[in-house]
């Protein structure tokens, strides 16, 4: 597996590398190709967050975890990250799932994937509601009332519609859909 590292504000030990190193080669046995691992190591108000995002064949697979040590972030991040593989190696792999081909020569198919938690299929709930056009300082205030994570929104200005969603740092971001 190829890993890059990247931490903004810290300066991570190199027995913490060879720790992570560790951690993440039990990934290996899960896919037929090398995979290239992502990893961001941060301190963020107090405790240590790593981000671990997992590229294979275009595929992304995203998991994060915090802890109040280094160590502890990356077991929970780790953790995090099989349940995500396992969940997607049980999805592909299931009878009914009419995938092309190539998801399932991601994985290796002899992988035992017991324990996986079963999510509900498909749309669980659907809402329309009209877009109205807003200014962003707007949005946010919406967002904060309702006491919503994300929301939609025609840009006053633009005219396109955008999703202001609240981020962990405690900001806000803004995707911008043409």
């Amino acid at each position: 597996m190829k890993v890059d590292y990247k931490s903004k504000n810290l300066e991570i030990p190199p027995r913490i590398l060879a720790y992570l190193n560790e951690k993440v080669s039990r990934f290996d046995k899960f896919f037929r190709k090398e995979p290239i691992l992502g990893t961001n190591i941060n301190l963020l108000r107090g405790k240590y967050t790593c981000e671990l995002t997992l590229e294979i064949s275009g595929r992304i697979i995203k998991a994060s975890g915090q802890g109040t040590d280094m160590e502890s972030s990356i077991d929970a991040a780790c953790d995090r990250l099989d349940a995500q593989i396992r969940k997607f190696h049980a999805r592909v792999f299931r009878k009914d799932f009419k995938a092309v081909a190539e998801l399932k020569g991601l994985f290796q198919s002899e992988v035992p994937v017991e324990d996986v938690e079963e999510f509900p299929e498909g749309i669980v709930k659907r809402k329309e509601f009209e877009v109205v056009p807003m200014s962003e300082e707007e949005a946010i205030l919406q967002i904060e009332m309702l006491g919503h994570q994300f929301f939609v929104y025609r840009d006053a200005s633009s005219n396109k519609v955008c999703v202001l969603y609240k981020r962990n740092d405690g900001g806000y971001g803004l995707i911008e859909v043409d």
